[in-house]
């Protein structure tokens, strides 16, 4: 229609669809066709034919009995009828299918009538404005009367009437003649009628010289008074109702018909009569309203569904009308007028007549319900609402407290909600679970009395057809047919949602006697039997499906030799009873959690079998659903850390943790799914081939993951790891708690493993201690169960948080902690590289790493200030004027030895001179002590290497504490203490005479200095040199 001109407008209004109308007639016909079935059952039947002697008895005999005839004559008129009424739908059917065309004329027919009226309309105003100008015309002027007038001031022949006009009222006569009126008024209301006023116009207000009486909710009527007598009646003057939908004016004929009778009562009755008269009119025509409003649904949306009848001042509704057959129950309501009285009481002023509500239901009237409707705004639809609105929570409500009072529902392990709108049954319903996210919501409709559930399947339809057609009270029949729906729908999901994920319903292996009497059901229901593609044979589980609940449990099933299959073990699954989520997630974790309650038992049977102490705990498990949980296990550590199948009494206590493993099953997976890490498995069982030994694993085989969760006893010795120590294994320093991710074959034995991660942890705690209470500037970079690297400089910690020197280094050392034996490597070019033997046996010692952060942090600026001494000694070496040769007698003790050449080149007159550097303790800590020791008697003779040695001793502005005879520095210092000393025994070999240098070789002597001199030129060209760094900064490790 988008084609029309804007001259044209579409006309939609009071259009029916046809799919409307016909289904309309579809119910018609359907209800008027069970009618007359009933109706026709209902009938006499015909009498039947008397046995005797007849030459026709074997031939068909025409019935033209008249109950026959009666019956075959109103079923023939019933189909008359019928077929005209679907004629007519055939016609229209016809023609809709000219629809647009048809629309489109009934457009142009509306422009046409609305041009004729606009035609009609100005033809109507012309003859108007024609009419009304006649009046509105001027005579001829009547010139000589004007002139006499004019001229003389009279007019002899004009008659006069000798009028006395009276004298007009001005404005404020007027007013004070209102004023007069409303006192009267006031004095006779508030004096004389103040007693017999009837209670009801106690609500009045006086202005514009009237008196207005409220009564709400039903009327107000305006009186006056026509006389000062206060004993003289009052009078009618207008009338308005105070209730909707009521006319807002009243008509010509009413208005006379009102103010004759309202002042014939008043001066008869007086203002009680009027009250009297005007409120049982106002009643009269609110029930008139609700009757004619009733009979305007009957034709309309509630059609077929009411049958209205107006009896004498008041009225009947039966509603739902075809929900029943005729001799079904009937449901109505009755409006009408109640007095107002009470028997045997005295009549009470206050007391008046009021509209009154009876409600039959199932042809039983219910008293205890009360029922409002409202007064004022008057709506036959919404008292209609109200009225089945409790109904349909009766029913409702019925089958809801016979639900509640099952196990499910009693326990609140399935959503059962009821939500009644009194005023609203449309959106009255009862919502029951049927699976985790599922529900069915049942209705009734409140114009046919229908159930409706949704949403709309297979099994939702049979649930109405149930309760709409095969059953004759729904509130006994409901429980049945909705725990029917939900049996129903649980089976199909299982089956459907089980079966993507490996979960196959199979035959059940054990009858349903022996099942009872292990399992101890109560209450059997219907039962399913599940199995999981790769278990073995002797596994299923069983799901019991009931009014009490849904119970799963999972069984151990072993065929005796007679070929009766019994139970030996079973466990019922903590799975809610009713609304698990039965999704593909869900049978997921039902394969964890079956497979993990079956390690588990294969785990206590291996502790049970090696005698090993244990005890189960139900703890949390955060790893697995909130409803699964599976008890973990303890076990002592002192018994895991000792030989696998071991049987001594001693046992190694670990002084870092707590005397007791936790194992906690965390999952499962399929071996195809990771590779493994080769060698991890062979140490998985004691004795036996792991899953990679085999030439061919089992294609359904799982692996399971454990947790084995250990407490430290001082977390802060741990300090320094971070997090995940290894793929496997993480800390935390919070919870104080290393855990272990363990990995192993469902079935097999988890203690081995465990054994050998304990044992490399005991190994790292050890020096991570180490680390963590050294005062030392040490960080560890890389922590592993086989390795640790750590950086270190020759400062201590609360020096290290300071920005560093430029030409400071972090030196990196890796720990390698093999099963056997602890190893140590330092990178390229470092100092420590001489000592590395005793840095090795220390760690390997009784100590361990107790003193290694120590050793390496302050040991380090000896070894850098020996580096420069043999570097500053190579040209000298080069040159034959002198050696430096350093020795390293511990890690606390260093020997150099200085050799110079004497007089004349002399190589039996060498001048030679040994220093020991050792490390000594003082009051205020450890010092390095640097002093001459020669060999011999003599320690220390007298020569030059003495006076240079004092002179270093005792310099002006020494860093280096003086001992007569030796000198002692704090670790930090000790390499300006050392490098002095070098400076002062250089300038020595310096002075020492120049010798001619000889063109062959100088024996075996030389030899061997130029062989030192270039291996010291080697390492010092491998030794990197650290660059300045302006504004380098040291980050510490948190």
């Amino acid at each position: 229609m988008n084609d029309l001109p804007d001259e044209i407008k579409h006309i939609t209004e009071g259009f029916v669809p046809l799919g409307v109308l016909l289904s309309r007639l579809a119910q018609k016909t359907h209800n008027q066709l069970v009618d007359e079935i009933l109706a026709l059952a209902k009938m006499p039947a015909p009498a039947p034919a008397i046995n005797g002697n007849s030459a026709h008895a074997g031939a068909a005999i025409e019935d033209t009995s008249t109950e026959n005839l009666a019956k075959k004559t109103r079923l023939l008129n019933f189909v008359q009828e019928r077929h005209a009424e679907w004629v007519k739908a055939a016609v229209i059917a016809r023609w809709s299918r000219n629809a647009q065309s048809v629309s489109k004329l009934i457009d142009l027919v509306w422009l046409l009538r609305q041009k004729q009226e606009k035609y009609q309309n100005v033809i109507h105003a012309m003859a108007g404005i024609r009419y009304s100008s006649t009046l509105a015309r001027l005579p001829n002027p009547d010139l000589r009367t004007a002139l006499q007038v004019l001229s003389t001031g009279t007019a002899p022949w004009m008659p006069d009437l000798n009028y006395i006009l009276p004298p007009p009222l001005t404005p404020k006569e007027q007013l004070q003649w209102i004023e007069n009126l409303n006192t009267l008024l006031s004095i006779r209301l508030n004096l004389e009628d103040y007693d017999t006023l009837p209670y009801h116009f106690h609500n009045y207000t006086i202005d514009s010289g009237r008196v207005t009486f409220k009564v709400p909710g039903e009327f107000e009527v305006d009186l006056t008074i026509a006389d000062e007598d206060l004993s003289k009646q009052f009078w009618f003057i207008d009338f308005r109702f105070d209730f909707t939908p009521a006319p807002r004016e009243l008509s010509e004929a009413l208005r006379m018909h009102l103010e004759s009778k309202v002042n014939e009562v008043l001066e008869k009755e007086g203002l009680a009569g009027c009250y009297k008269f005007l409120h049982e009119l106002v009643l009269t025509h609110k029930i008139t309203e609700y009757v004619r409003q009733a009979f305007e649904l009957s034709r309309g949306r509630w059609v077929d569904t009411l049958k209205v009848e107006r009896l004498n001042r008041a009225m009947s509704i039966q509603y739902w009308v075809g929900r029943y057959p005729p001799e079904g129950p009937k449901s109505w309501v009755i409006l009408g007028v109640h007095s107002g009285k009470k028997a045997g009481t005295p009549d009470d002023p206050k007391s008046t007549s009021y509209l009154t509500l009876r409600w039959f239901r199932d042809n039983k009237e219910v008293k205890d319900v009360d029922i409002p409707f409202n007064s004022v705004d008057i709506s036959t639809e919404d008292l209609l609402n109200r009225v089945i609105g409790r109904h349909v929570a009766y029913i409702l409500g019925s089958i809801y407290s016979k639900l509640k009072s099952n196990g499910r529902f009693t326990r609140r392990e399935a959503g059962l909600a009821l939500d009644v709108q009194v005023d609203d049954p449309t959106h009255s319903s009862l919502r029951m679970q049927l699976g985790h996210a599922y529900y069915v919501t049942v209705g009734i409709s409140s114009t046919t009395g229908m159930f409706a559930m949704k949403p709309q399947s297979t099994m939702t339809w049979k649930g109405e057809q149930r309760l709409n057609w095969h059953s004759k009270d729904p509130v006994q029949d409901g429980l049945a047919c909705l725990e029917g729906v939900r049996c129903h729908y649980v089976v199909d999901e299982i089956i459907r949602r089980g079966r993507s994920t490996g979960w196959v319903v199979c035959k059940g292996p054990v009858k349903m006697d022996i099942v009872k009497d292990v399992l101890s059901l109560r209450e059997a229901g219907q039962l399913m039997w599940l199995k999981r593609r790769g278990w073995t044979e002797q596994w299923y589980i069983m799901v019991s499906l009931s009014l009490s609940g849904d119970k799963w449990f999972l069984l151990e099933v072993n065929s005796q030799p007679n070929g009766e299959a019994q139970i030996m073990s079973f466990a019922k699954l903590p799975l809610s009873s009713y609304a698990p989520n039965l999704e593909d997630k869900f049978f997921t974790n039902l394969t964890v959690f079956t497979a993990a309650m079956i390690s588990h038992i294969i785990d206590l049977r291996t502790l049970h079998k090696r005698r090993i102490k244990h005890v189960p705990h139900n703890g949390i498990n955060y790893s697995l659903p909130a409803n699964m949980k599976v008890p973990s296990i303890f076990i002592r550590l002192s018994d895991i850390l000792r030989q696998p199948q071991s049987d001594k009494a001693d046992k190694r206590v670990a002084s870092w943790a707590h005397d007791f493993v936790e194992i906690m099953f965390r999952g499962t997976r399929n071996p195809a799914t990771r590779p493994q890490i080769q060698g991890r498995d062979k140490t998985a069982t004691n004795g036996t081939k792991g899953p990679r030994d085999s030439t061919e694993p089992p294609k359904e085989a799982l692996h399971g993951f454990l947790d084995a969760r250990l407490k430290v006893s001082d977390p802060d010795r741990f300090g320094l790891l971070k997090g995940h120590v290894e793929r496997d294994v993480a800390f935390s320093r919070a919870l104080g708690v290393f855990a272990l991710r363990l990995e192993v074959r469902v079935g097999s034995t988890v203690l081995d493993t465990l054994a050998h991660r304990l044992q490399a942890i005991d190994k790292l705690a050890d020096c991570v201690d180490a680390i963590r209470r050294s005062d030392r500037d040490i960080h560890c970079e890389e922590i592993t169960l086989n390795k640790v690297v750590v950086t270190y400089t020759d400062r201590k910690k609360s020096e290290g948080e300071v920005v560093a020197q430029p030409n400071s280094k972090r030196w990196k050392a890796t720990l390698e902690l093999s099963p056997d034996r602890i190893k140590l490597f330092f990178e390229r070019g470092n100092p420590q590289l001489r000592a590395l033997d005793f840095f090795r046996d220390l760690i390997n010692s009784g100590l361990r790493c107790e003193k290694l952060p120590f050793y390496l942090s302050s040991t380090l600026p000896i070894h850098r200030a020996l580096d420069s001494v043999e570097e500053a000694w190579v040209d000298l070496a080069m040159s034959d004027r002198g050696r430096v040769e350093v020795f390293v007698a511990h890690l606390d003790w260093f020997n150099i030895h200085y050799t110079l050449p004497g007089p004349s080149r002399n190589p039996h007159a060498l001048r030679r001179l040994t220093l020991q550097i050792r490390l000594r303790g003082r009051r205020e800590g450890v010092e390095w002590e640097l002093t001459r020791q020669e060999p011999g008697s003599v320690k220390k003779p007298d020569d030059e290497f003495k006076q240079a040695l004092e002179k270093v001793y005792n310099a002006e502005g020494k860093v280096w504490r003086s001992l007569v005879d030796s000198a002692s520095s704090k670790t930090d210092c000790v390499g300006d203490l050392i490098r002095a000393v070098d400076e002062a025994v250089r300038r020595l070999a310096m002075q020492s005479p120049t010798v001619l240098k000889q063109t062959q070789p100088k024996g075996h002597a030389q030899v061997k200095s130029q062989a030192q001199a270039v291996y010291h030129k080697q390492m010092a060209a491998s030794r990197p040199r650290p660059q300045p760094q302006t504004g380098q900064v040291v980050v510490l490790d948190d």
